[in-house]
């Protein structure tokens, strides 16, 4: 199966929810089951980057990685394991940032 990739480079094909629940950000643009565990009505990350820059995903933003990346820690990650998940989500957007032609 082909991975799918969020807006934020999290892999919504390697989520326990895809396919049941949800089939990625685009999908369901960009209104996920757990928003309402943190307040919001649509992802701040697809909120911004698809619907107020129009853009594919965060790759595409000169801002990458904002201060979305850094504030929206799952309280289970210690910061080391946060850094290295946003470090990896960014390497991730900015690859398919470069490969689109």
């Amino acid at each position: 199966m082909e991975k799918v990739i969020g807006v934020c480079g999290c892999i919504c094909s390697d989520c326990g929810m895809y396919g049941k629940n949800c089939e990625g950000c685009y999908v369901i643009e960009g209104k996920p089951c757990w928003l309402h565990e943190v307040g919001l009505d649509v992802c701040d990350f697809y909120e911004c980057c698809v619907i107020d820059r129009g853009l594919e995903h965060c790759g595409q933003c000169g801002e990458i990685p904002c201060i979305k990346f850094w504030k929206n820690k799952d309280p289970a990650w210690t910061e080391e394991q946060h850094k290295k998940i946003v470090e990896e989500r960014v390497a991730l957007l900015k690859g398919l940032a470069q490969n689109k032609v």
